[in-house]
């Protein structure tokens, strides 16, 4: 009997040890990139993500997990970038390609007709429609019924939609908007081809929370004159002015990554190499940030998780603000803080994104190579 409940128990512990090494296992095959990208003619070197081990692999190359091949990887070489970190904030405002659906009062028309929060009107009885006014004129001239197109993710899609007459104005009962403005931070200037990187995310609707189709937009200098100090369950938010009449670049790409396009303003910095993703490591790091004014500082932080599977995401990294002027300032990362560069080791490392709510010395952060490759 004492035999048998000894097997039982060495055989579920060898059971659970199985489990736990499939699970480990699995978890390093998932968290590990397939695509990795290498300066030209450096060695394929580790990837920062202890205890795994990259080593070289014919073309490629191929991880281990302890000594036990565990998944091959492409490895690509290609030229360093460099890049001047910047920190400073700015005024970003975006035109959207049509008009975004807010929402859409039940039992509306435009309810009726299936419109909803995040779809994008684009046109009109045949005519195209980029602002609230122009969609409102073009209701005003329908008799009857209206023929609608849309977007909705990736699909068009067409609807009618039959306009109601309130105080002889004829409505579809819909809540639009058609460009989005705030306050975000300029993440790096490419002194070479004059382009520039900011917010470390898609500017998106504040209600809806979908990222904006980019019509046109434009970046302008701006001055932080007061913070709202973050606390668990609230975030907080630098206040600044936008500078009228100080553009200094043109939005020509808002995506997951971030918004980039032509800059205009005054270079200024250093320059610093771009950290590919596997360079990255946790530990200490800093942010150049701005916090009252219009010239950042720098502030110590921690990396203290990285995701190099978040290959075209905002949350490549997990950070944390160790710095206890910054702290008292603001009470970590506040809204108008995403796009402020990570520095680390002397190499431009990536951006600050998101902030947790729950934590607001903890957030996200994006690659600088995934930034990048949006340039």
């Amino acid at each position: 009997m004492i035999k048998k409940v000894r097997y039982k128990i060495m055989s579920g512990a060898v059971t659970a040890a199985l489990a736990c090494a499939a699970a480990l296992y699995a978890y390093y095959y998932a968290a590990l990139p397939v695509n990795i990208n290498i300066e030209t003619g450096a060695a394929v070197s580790g990837t920062g993500f202890s205890p795994a081990a990259l080593k070289s692999s014919g073309n490629g190359a191929k991880y281990f997990l302890g000594g036990i091949p565990l998944k091959n990887a492409n490895v690509t070489e290609q030229e360093r970038k460099y890049v001047i970190p910047s920190g400073k904030p700015f005024g970003i405002k975006v035109l959207s390609d049509g008009v975004m659906v807010i929402s859409a009062e039940d039992g509306s028309p435009a309810d009726d007709a299936g419109l909803r929060s995040g779809d994008v009107i684009t046109s009109v009885n045949g005519t195209e429609v980029f602002t609230n006014e122009e969609l409102a004129r073009e209701i005003q001239l329908c008799s009857g019924c209206a023929d609608i197109i849309y977007r909705r993710g990736g699909s068009e899609i067409s609807t009618s939609v039959e306009p109601k007459t309130a105080e002889g104005i004829m409505k579809i009962g819909a809540w639009v908007r058609d460009s989005a403005a705030g306050i975000g931070t300029l993440t790096f200037i490419d002194p070479e081809s004059g382009t520039f990187g900011g917010l470390g995310h898609a500017v998106s609707d504040s209600t809806t929370c979908e990222p904006v189709p980019l019509r046109s937009g434009e970046i302008a200098q701006a001055d932080i004159f007061d913070v709202v100090k973050g606390e668990k369950g609230a975030a907080g938010e630098l206040c600044g002015a936008i500078l009228s009449g100080l553009d200094i670049g043109e939005v020509t790409e808002n995506t997951p990554t971030g918004v980039f396009g032509k800059y205009v303003g005054d270079i200024q910095g250093e320059t610093l190499p771009a950290a590919f993703r596997q360079e990255v490591q946790t530990g200490a790091a800093s942010i150049l940030t701005t916090t009252d004014g219009e010239e950042p500082r720098e502030y110590s932080i921690e990396i203290e998780r990285i995701n190099l599977a978040d290959l075209t995401g905002s949350k490549g990294m997990l950070i944390r603000i160790t710095d206890p002027e910054l702290l008292e300032k603001t009470g970590g990362i506040v809204r108008g803080m995403s796009g402020s560069p990570i520095i680390q080791n002397g190499r431009f490392a990536g951006a600050v994104t998101h902030v947790l709510v729950g934590d607001p010395t903890r957030g996200y952060a994006v690659f600088a190579e995934s930034m990048l490759e949006n340039e």
